[in-house]
């Protein structure tokens, strides 16, 4: 199937890691119709990046859902599919080809995340020369198997927005939520809840990736931490978030966060991270919580 193929990259401080995608992107073996780079200044891209015909560059306010959606204004009405990925995502060489694919087998499906091979935020980040070994072995694989369309889905998972698909016509005039500042905690899942509606929602090996994990660009500890308890709570409250998924998402949050605080063998501001947590549970006590209230701290 040819369906045409628009991919949004929000991207800050990674000149280099926009850089390896873009090259990554230019092998697909079937090349998406535009590639919009949504930066905030020139420094967060490369030269190199102007001279592709088919990559747009926007620059604006920082934000992942402020930046995603001045991407989504410049493709409204021309594509059919729309795709996500992080600047520090290495995708499969097949990933546009099998999307088109998967999508047109399985008309039901809305939005689609991929198979992540190795997430280098739980393990301190990866180099792209890492990344890109592993997801070539990943497609040397694909190429020694004779049933190409063999693939798993399991249905109801919210996508990992590192890599994601939706198609345009399910998207429309939607755009994400402003409110969930900076990094965007869970901007994808509440984007993806409101945009499927009765659809499907899947996550399928069909497509894969390595997503490197690098640092740069990300949230201090203790905003991200503000940002794990009040978004899931700003969305339990406007209505696309269920309660269980919520209280699991703060558990695990402050948890995480304490174990790494005590014994810290992690490799990201745990001790930051538990304050941010402490200020939100307050905040929530006390009636005064909001998710803009992480960029103030």
């Amino acid at each position: 199937m040819n369906s045409r193929t628009a991919i949004i990259i929000s991207t800050k401080d990674r000149p280099q890691d926009i850089a390896n995608l873009l090259s990554a992107l230019a092998q697909q073996t079937v090349r998406p119709e535009l590639i919009i780079v949504s930066a905030c200044d020139r420094n967060d891209i490369g030269k190199s990046v102007l001279s592709d015909s088919n990559v747009k560059v926007i620059l604006g306010t920082p934000g992942s859902a402020i930046q995603r959606n001045r991407a989504l204004s410049a493709v409204s009405g021309e594509f059919d599919i729309i795709v996500f990925f992080d600047h520090d995502f290495v995708p499969s060489r097949f990933w546009i080809e099998r999307i088109q694919n998967f999508l047109a087998k399985e008309p039901a499906v809305i939005c689609v995340t991929g198979h992540v091979l190795h997430d280098g935020v739980l393990t301190g980040g990866l180099g792209w020369p890492d990344g890109t070994e592993m997801v070539e072995n990943a497609d040397r694989s694909l190429l020694r198997t004779s049933v190409v369309d063999d693939y798993t889905i399991i249905d109801h998972q919210y996508p990992y927005g590192c890599n994601m698909a939706f198609r345009a016509k399910n998207i429309g005039d939607l755009m994400f939520d402003e409110r969930l500042v900076l990094y965007g905690w869970l901007e994808d899942r509440d984007f993806a809840f409101r945009a499927v509606r009765d659809g499907r929602m899947v996550w399928t090996d069909a497509v894969w990736g390595v997503h490197l994990g690098t640092k740069g660009g990300r949230s201090s500890g203790r905003r991200f931490g503000y940002s794990q308890i009040v978004n899931p709570w700003y969305l339990m409250k406007k209505g696309t978030m269920r309660r269980h998924d919520v209280f699991k998402n703060i558990f695990r949050g402050i948890v995480g966060n304490v174990a790494g605080t005590f014994f810290r063998r992690s490799h990201v501001d745990r001790w930051g991270r538990l304050q941010g947590n402490m200020i939100a549970v307050m905040d929530i006590l006390l009636g005064r919580w909001a998710p803009e209230r992480a960029a103030e701290l």
